[in-house]
């Protein structure tokens, strides 16, 4: 057959090869070393995967595009079947379309889905949709059947069992970790198996945004159900700021978990295109930056500072927020279940620790009124360094939720808080 352009297929097998060329092009230029400049925080590996997923997809669709339009060539049969349709048609969509599906699906790695963990409650506000699969915090998450992270309990505790119930946020939860079992909640667990010889199960009842009102209400909901031995209260900065911006408490939002959440198949799918999140997000992008989720992160952080820096400006949210600690506390004390208060820094109180940390102070002193222990981690974090210690400005790493395991388990046997447990157990 002949090559020049008059010959049947000559057409659609240029379309094809320049096509394939562009889409090998892309598969040797889209790697990490690459992309890095580009990113504004450090590679996930969640996103490490998608990276390597889409230079894969790249390469394959241009070997794919390259064979046929070898086909082409040496098929005239087939070449007399595409010359009447491909010009016309090809040239429209592979020079039409394929720069904007290089583009969003280059861009896919940056972009973060909605998610299908959480479902809204009317009480709650939000909560994890049972046995959901996901992503958030840029791990797949895995919810079990009764909506919490990490292995089913079942009400009824078995004889000789020793349970934990953790109340928390996204701390608690394991935000940005991906297996469950480094989350701090898990390791404090195994950490008392061994040291007491007794089987412990843990229930993590950390759920992303959550504030005090939220971990009271699970408690009287559901968490007494699982007849804990011992009921620890993850509390961070931002459970005093956060919920001001909710409806309930006078804002205009509906939680930061609802807002990524995919209402619809079509909606998850959308939320997959970075074009088409882009457009979407075009207003939150503008308030928060390039970056949403960091833009959002970062006007938390300011609330947490101005916190810190000017406490009395938030002397309603702190009333708030101490009272429902208190009926968390009184609540598991009236059915005879001793309670910790574990109370996690912010990233920025690590550089100077005596003089960020009045929250914490503040914190202490109420506990030691109620008479529930307290755990400060800000010196323990604080010697062992921000950057080792947090992923962001808030949610540990998993060498921070190893350290802060150590402490909690430490502290509960000091105060051998499982020997005050209910009797008769």
């Amino acid at each position: 057959m002949s090559d020049d352009l008059g010959a049947p297929g000559a057409a659609p097998r240029a379309l094809l090869l320049g096509a394939g060329l562009v889409l090998l092009a892309a598969a040797l230029l889209y790697n990490e070393l690459v992309l890095a400049p580009l990113a504004r925080e450090a590679f996930t590996p969640l996103t490490r995967s998608k990276i390597r997923a889409v230079e894969l997809g790249f390469g394959l669709a241009g070997a794919v595009l390259i064979v046929l339009s070898e086909g082409v060539r040496r098929s005239r049969r087939l070449a007399g079947w595409l010359s009447g349709r491909v010009p016309s048609i090809g040239l429209l969509v592979l020079a039409g379309l394929l720069p904007i599906l290089l583009l969003d699906f280059g861009l896919r790695p940056f972009v973060d889905p909605k998610t299908s963990v959480f479902v809204e409650d009317p009480e709650l506000g939000w909560r994890m949709r049972p046995d959901a699969v996901g992503e958030w915090g840029g791990v797949e998450v895995r919810v079990n059947r009764r909506g919490l992270r990490g292995p089913a309990v079942e009400d009824r505790k078995p004889p000789g069992v020793r349970r934990l119930l953790f109340l928390g946020d996204s701390v608690t939860f394991g935000f940005g970790v991906a297996e469950v079992d480094e989350v701090f909640p898990s390791r404090v667990g195994r950490s008392l198996e061994e040291a007491l010889g007794k089987s412990v199960e843990v229930v993590n009842a950390g759920v992303g945004g959550y504030s005090p009102w939220q971990e009271l209400a699970f408690l009287e909901r559901e968490g007494l159900r699982y007849a804990p031995d011992l009921v620890v209260i993850g509390f961070v900065l931002n459970d005093v700021t956060e919920k001001l911006a909710l409806v309930r408490y006078g804002g205009s939002e509906r939680g930061w978990q609802l807002a990524r959440t995919a209402r619809s198949r079509l909606d998850h799918w959308l939320s997959r295109s970075a074009l088409a999140t882009a457009a979407r997000e075009g207003f939150a992008v503008l308030r928060f930056g390039r970056d949403v989720r960091l833009g959002a992160q970062a006007a938390e952080m300011g609330a947490v500072r101005r916190l810190v820096t000017d406490p009395a400006s938030f002397e309603r949210a702190w009333r708030i927020t101490l009272d429902n600690v208190r009926r968390i506390v009184l609540n598991a004390r009236e059915r005879g279940i001793p309670s910790l208060l574990v109370i996690f820094p912010y990233a920025f109180q690590l550089e100077a620790p005596g003089e960020l940390s009045g929250p914490q102070r503040r914190l202490v002193r109420f506990a030691n009124g109620l008479g529930v222990p307290a755990v400060d981690l800000l010196p323990t974090l604080a010697a062992l360094g921000a950057e080792a210690a947090f992923l962001d400005g808030s949610h540990l790493s998993v060498e921070g939720h190893a350290r802060v395991g150590e402490v909690i388990a430490d502290r509960i046997l000091e105060e051998s808080l499982f020997g005050k447990a209910r009797s008769g157990e």
